[in-house]
């Protein structure tokens, strides 16, 4: 049986549930919201250790979350906490939520803990702004195969609820690590880690690289692209070959194009 039951939306616990979604808070508290099952499941199952489990059966969508709910009561999993549908409408984030959300303690990962294979495909992403980009990268960087992704000078943080929702809880399962330009420059040499700079200034396009070899396909904020820094600082530039009038893509759709072209060309030995 769940360990209490709030009813009231003036609740403490249900007013921290809203103060997780700023960042802020999340930073002080070193803890962050997890909202909907399929995420719970990606940051549970990729070892994150979840403090309490928020839900309302009233919001449940289907069998499935009952049956999530009772195995984790039944498991000694994390505190369960049931709320009136009152009280988990104030405290979800999304429209039309699922009825659980959960907090769970951050994790801090460093670039010397990362665990690579011999030709490491590497996606690092310098300065992104926007949660919704960052979460569909990690999409297309989880399903292409990358080994992880290095943040440079990002803007946000991981655990913003928006970068959670948009990855589908893919931020959970992926190595990912914060880093500064120039000591990311020099581990990378070190490691003998080709780097390849997306950019509009330049004749290659994105699929005359050899990607079989170590590589770190780098991207740049929305806005203003890569930095000098980086172009100045790798060993390939690229460009997406652009056959209308835009002469560019979003970053996660540029993104996702050249992580799987260098999927393509792992798979195929191309």
């Amino acid at each position: 049986m769940e360990d209490a039951y709030i009813q009231s939306r003036q609740n403490d616990q249900v007013k921290n549930l809203v103060k997780l979604r700023e960042r802020k808070h999340r930073d002080r508290q070193e803890r962050f919201l997890v909202e909907g099952l399929r995420e719970l499941g990606h940051a549970m199952g990729s070892g994150y250790e979840v403090e309490t489990i928020y839900y309302c059966p009233e919001c449940f969508p289907s069998a499935q979350h009952e049956t999530f709910i009772a195995e984790t009561c039944g498991n000694d999993g994390p505190p369960l906490v049931r709320m009136s549908q009152d009280a988990f409408s104030k405290a979800a984030y999304r429209e039309g939520p699922d009825g659980i959300i959960a907090i769970a303690k951050q994790q801090s990962h460093s670039i010397q803990e990362l665990e690579l294979p011999a030709a490491p495909l590497l996606l690092v992403l310098e300065g992104i702004e926007k949660p919704g980009n960052l979460g569909a990268i990690l999409r297309s960087a989880d399903g292409a195969g990358a080994d992880a992704v290095i943040l440079v000078d990002c803007v946000l943080d991981l655990y913003n609820p928006n970068a959670i929702r948009s990855s589908q809880g893919l931020v959970f399962a992926l190595p990912i690590v914060c880093t500064e330009q120039a000591y990311l420059s020099e581990w990378l040499a070190k490691h003998q880690i080709q780097t390849v700079a997306t950019t509009p200034d330049t004749k290659s396009l994105h699929w005359d690289i050899d990607y079989k070899k170590p590589t770190a396909l780098l991207f740049g904020s929305e806005s203003d692209g890569l930095t000098e820094f980086w172009l100045s600082h790798t060993n390939e530039r690229i460009r997406i070959s652009m056959a209308g009038r835009a002469d560019s893509l979003n970053v996660a759709a540029a993104a996702a194009v050249c992580l799987y072209e260098a999927k393509r060309q792992r798979t195929y030995q191309i």
